[in-house]
């Protein structure tokens, strides 16, 4: 049912491409896409990553879920008055940064009040492994911000402001129910609970990791805004859509699975662990070469207007990033677990800080498009670095890398395959049966051994 929700959620925001391309401008996106990464950015700043606290402190036996629940959510309702206050003092200075246009500046605190409710809905559901709840709520926004964005565009402002009060009128609304529906219980002044300042601390030292998964993608589009303006960012912002669709995919399967990881951990299941990390590996893959082998396709077919087609042939270089990106996710959890979080913060600016000399350096000279090689490689370095902190500063048993080696030689088989057939067959519709026929082999080499016992126990019954 979870699988179901988001994948018709990713449908909806599938379906709705054409509808923006056709009511709005590439400069538009790029506008929006700007806001929207500053959103996600600012609200794991202001909230302090208090969300995270609960997941961890969650499975914690001693301690009281409801009063945990209360600190946490109350301390997030400070901080963010807080930093609405730090916003309004210094306006001029984040819109002149990030180079967006002063009539979205009171979306802002909007979209981050949503962003943070949104967050931790996401988080008391994953902990209790809830994930059907949570899709289905997803499932009932993402509709809402669709419908919202197109009305507001026709009725209220035909640009980048008309998507983003919809969809963010859409989200409040949603945020709100959320509050009054499920935390209701937990809004309070006063609670009986140990360690309080521990857990901040712990919380505030996974704001590295909270940012980590589109930290670059951030950099990116705002060194492109400032630098080559709103029409480059929102070609490029396009083209990353179709990699945000999939890392939506790809962090649910990652997400999902940590609770199974973290009893496998809790019960030293070494080898359990390394299964589960391969099969949800294997998921990923296959996922991947959906994006790598049709993701421009597909972004082709539904632009209503050529110039958004410009960075498409870049995608399968950002999807590799992506999955970069997941690896060092999945070796994040055993941070969490190990409570060394801080030692991310080792990997975390070593890649933020490359990747914003790459594309300070080579955007003026190369233009958007070398951002997509920039992402590849800070994505590479985060891998790296993650990989390193966990396997020597922790004392857990982590993987090595090397468990994955074949699945990654798989989709850069994948990425090659791609780029050979497109540069050999000019008609989309030949080259989209030629790589359909691919993939179902691969889909085929990947699962055969589960094909295979289905099939002798249909015989059998």
């Amino acid at each position: 049912m979870y699988l179901l929700s988001l994948a018709l959620t990713q449908v909806i925001t599938v379906l709705s491409i054409p509808v923006f391309t056709k009511l709005l401008a590439p400069d538009d996106f790029g506008v929006y896409e700007v806001y929207n990464n500053t959103i996600r950015f600012l609200s794991v700043l202001i909230s302090l990553n208090l969300y995270a606290g609960f997941y961890r402190y969650y499975f914690e036996q001693k301690l009281n879920k409801q009063p945990l629940m209360q600190f946490l959510l109350r301390m997030s309702f400070f901080s963010f008055i807080i930093g609405v206050v730090l916003l309004l003092v210094f306006k001029n200075i984040l819109l002149k940064t990030v180079n967006l246009p002063g009539d979205v500046f009171i979306w802002i605190p909007i979209g981050i009040f949503s962003t943070i409710i949104l967050n931790f809905f996401v988080t008391y559901n994953n902990a209790q492994q809830l994930s059907i709840r949570t899709g289905v709520w997803q499932l009932i926004m993402q509709f809402l911000r669709v419908g919202a964005s197109i009305l507001f565009i026709w009725y209220f402002s035909k640009n980048y402001l008309g998507r983003i009060a919809g969809e963010y009128t859409a989200m409040l609304l949603v945020s709100v129910l959320l509050l009054l529906l499920y935390f209701r219980k937990y809004i309070g002044f006063s609670e009986v609970l140990p360690n309080k300042l521990e857990i901040i601390k712990y919380a505030t030292a996974f704001i590295p990791i909270g940012l980590s998964s589109y930290i670059i993608s951030y950099i990116d589009l705002v060194l492109i805004n400032n630098i080559q303006g709103n029409a480059a960012s929102g070609v490029y912002s396009y083209a990353y859509k179709f990699a945000v669709i999939y890392s939506g995919f790809s962090q649910s399967f990652v997400t999902a699975n940590r609770p199974t990881l973290f009893n496998l951990l809790k019960e030293n299941k070494n080898e359990e662990v390394v299964e589960q990390i391969r099969s949800m590996f294997k998921l990923i893959t296959v996922l991947a070469s959906i994006f790598i082998f049709f993701g421009g396709d597909a972004g082709c077919i539904l632009s209503f207007k050529p110039e958004f087609n410009e960075a498409l042939h870049l995608l399968p270089i950002l999807i590799m990033g992506y999955v970069l990106s997941d690896i060092a996710e999945i070796y994040n959890f055993f941070l969490y677990y190990s409570k060394k979080v801080k030692l991310f913060y080792i990997s975390f600016l070593t890649t933020a800080i490359v990747n914003f000399i790459l594309n300070l350096l080579l955007i003026p000279k190369y233009g958007y498009q070398v951002a997509a090689y920039t992402t590849l490689t800070s994505y590479t370095v985060l891998f790296s670095a993650t990989y390193l902190v966990c396997k020597f500063y922790t004392d857990l048993s982590v993987p090595r890398w090397t468990v994955l080696t074949d699945y990654i030689v798989i989709l850069f088989a994948v990425l090659g395959a791609g780029q050979l057939l497109a540069y050999f067959i000019s008609n989309i519709w030949i080259l989209i049966a030629v790589k359909m026929l691919l993939f179902v082999l691969l889909v085929f080499t990947l699962f055969f051994k589960q094909l295979k016992t289905a099939l002798a126990t249909i015989k059998s019954n």
